[in-house]
């Protein structure tokens, strides 16, 4: 979203008028009776250029918002793939831990084989 800088608009031109006022302000400086119709203008200016203001800070705090929440979301995102390197980190040593205990298992396992053959060949019979 493209935004005009506040800025921007102090220093415009004033808004445009319809073609009735515009004609109307031309008849007034041709009669040289233009007092009420520069008034007229000015305040058209001014109340054009606040309200182009007023529109450029509301624009301004959208994008703001907007910003701010794009920033959570990262931040958000950031939190849960982290989260799910957490988990995958305690799931990895889980697993080596339990092919560990199978290891030591099936050592002690062929070691008790081992003794009860070389008992049974000690043996008398």
């Amino acid at each position: 979203m493209a935004l005009v800088s506040c800025l921007d608009l102090e220093t415009s031109e004033p808004l445009d008028l319809s073609a009735s006022k515009r004609r109307r302000r031309d008849e007034s400086g041709d009669q040289g009776t233009c007092t009420g119709t520069t008034n007229a203008s000015t305040s058209h200016h001014e109340m054009g250029t606040a309200i182009s203001k007023s529109a450029c800070i509301i624009a301004e705090a959208i994008q703001t918002i907007e910003e701010r929440e794009e920033r959570r979301h990262r931040e958000l995102m950031s939190l849960h793939e982290k989260r799910l390197r957490i988990e995958e980190s305690k799931l990895e040593t889980n697993k080596k831990g339990i092919n560990g205990l199978v290891h030591a298992i099936n050592k002690l396992a062929n070691s008790i084989n081992t003794l009860a053959f070389h008992h049974n060949q000690s043996s008398p019979n």
